[in-house]
C-alpha cells in the first residue's frame, strides 16, 4: 500500500537559510499566490490556476496548450479554498486547488506531474560592481538598491515552485570559501563549503556589471551525490543583458532541469518492478520517515516491504513512468546516500 503524505516539511534548518524561503505559505505546488493589486477576483482565480499548472507539471509553457485552456475554463471544479494574505507589505490572493483533480487533469492531457522532489538549491553568487565585489547574502539583498534582485528571484522561484537559499557568509563561511573560489570556478572547494547547509545542489555564479544597463551572468548548476563523489556540472552558461532578466532566466533554466529530472508522465502501460536496498534504518522513527518519503515520490506507484533485517530494508517498488525519473528522485532525497561500495545500483544508506 502506498503511503500518502499531505504536507511538505518547510522547516529544515531555517536558521541557516536566507529570507528568500517562502515562510511556509508559498511552498505548496497546488497553491497559487498572486499579487492582488489591479485584478478582480475572477482574474486572480485564473492566474492562480495557471501558476499551479506550471508548478505541478514543470512545463512553463503549459498554459499555451489548447487542452490547458479547457481546464482553466473549468477552474471552479478544481479550487478548494481561497483568501487574501499580506506578505512583505503586499496583498496576495491565495488559492488552494484539489491535488487529485489537478493530477487527474494533467494526466488526461498527457502532461507530467512534478511532485515533492524539489531540491533546495544553495546559491553562491558574487556581485562584481567595480570597485566592489561581494557575496550576495541576506544583508546584501535587503539593501534598498538590491530590491530588484530580491523580488525578481523571489517571484520566479515562487512561480516555478522551487527554493533558492543563500549562504550566511559568516565567519565559518569566510574560513571555508573566498570570492576567488567562486569567480575562479573552484567547484570542489565550493562543494566542500556547501556541506554545512546539507545542499545536494548548488549554484556558482558571478554577476558582473558592464555598464549602466548591461550585466553579465556566468553561472553553473552543480551537485554532489555523496561526500566521496566528485562534483558534477549539470548546466554551465554565460549570458548578458538586464540584471533582473538574467536572474529570472537562470531561475527558469534550473526549474526546467529539475522538472526534466523529477516530473513523471504517468503511463499505466509503462510500469516496472524495481528492488531497492536501504541500510542503517535502525529505528521506528527512521522506518516511518522512509515510508513518508516513498509516499511523496510520484514515480512510486506502490511498494512492498520485502524484509527488515540487521537495519537493512529491502523494498519492491512498482515504478510509475520511466526508470530515469525514479532513480533521479531517489538520488535527490536528502535522507538517502548512494552506497558506492555496492556493485549493484539502488543500494542506499539512510542518513
Amino acid at each position: 500500500m502506498k503511503f500518502i503524505s499531505l504536507l511538505r516539511n518547510a522547516s529544515i534548518m531555517v536558521f541557516l537559510y536566507s529570507s528568500l524561503v517562502f515562510a511556509g505559505q508559498f511552498d505548496n505546488p497546488y497553491q497559487g499566490s498572486i499579487l492582488a493589486e489591479g485584478h478582480n477576483e475572477d482574474v486572480l482565480k485564473e492566474l492562480a490556476l495557471k501558476q499551479v499548472l506550471v508548478k505541478v507539471s514543470g512545463n512553463k509553457n503549459i498554459t499555451q496548450l489548447p487542452d490547458s485552456q479547457l481546464l482553466i475554463e473549468k477552474l471552479n471544479q478544481f479550487i478548494s479554498q481561497y483568501n487574501y494574505e499580506m506578505y512583505r507589505g503586499k496583498r496576495y490572493f491565495m488559492a488552494v486547488f484539489d491535488k487529485h483533480g489537478i493530477d487527474q487533469a494533467l494526466t488526461s492531457i498527457q502532461q507530467p506531474i512534478w511532485g515533492a522532489t524539489r531540491p533546495i538549491t544553495l546559491i553562491w553568487m558574487v556581485s562584481d560592481n567595480e570597485p566592489h565585489r561581494q557575496f550576495i547574502s541576506d544583508d546584501f539583498l535587503n539593501q534598498d538598491n538590491n530590491k530588484g534582485i530580491d523580488w525578481a528571484m523571489l517571484n520566479e522561484q515562487h512561480n516555478r515552485g522551487i527554493d533558492f537559499q543563500f549562504p550566511l557568509i559568516d565567519l565559518e563561511d569566510s574560513l571555508a570559501i573566498s570570492i576567488s573560489d567562486v569567480t575562479g570556478r573552484f567547484y570542489d572547494q565550493i562543494a566542500t563549503a556547501s556541506t554545512r547547509y546539507d545542499a545536494g545542489y548548488f549554484v556558482s555564479a558571478n554577476l558582473s556589471k558592464q555598464d549602466e544597463h548591461q550585466w553579465t551572468l556566468s553561472w553553473a548548476l552543480l551537485n554532489v551525490t555523496s561526500p566521496e563523489s566528485s562534483t558534477q556540472r549539470l548546466i554551465e552558461k554565460t549570458t548578458s543583458g538586464e540584471k533582473e532578466r538574467l536572474l529570472i532566466e537562470m531561475t527558469n533554466e534550473i526549474a526546467d532541469y529539475y522538472a526534466n529530472q523529477f516530473a513523471v508522465l504517468e503511463n499505466q502501460n509503462d510500469n516496472f518492478l524495481k528492488t531497492i536496498y536501504i541500510s542503517d534504518v535502525n529505528s521506528l522513527a527512521k522506518f516511518n520517515q522512509l515510508n513518508t518519503m516513498l509516499g511523496k515520490l510520484n514515480s512510486v506507484a506502490s511498494y512492498e516491504i520485502v524484509s527488515v533485517q540487521n537495519a537493512q530494508v529491502i523494498i519492491n517498488i512498482k515504478v510509475n513512468g520511466g526508470i530515469a525519473s525514479f532513480e533521479n528522485g531517489l538520488l535527490a532525497q536528502p535522507n538517502l546516500q548512494q552506497d558506492i561500495s555496492q556493485s549493484e545500483p539502488l543500494h542506499f544508506n539512510w542518513r
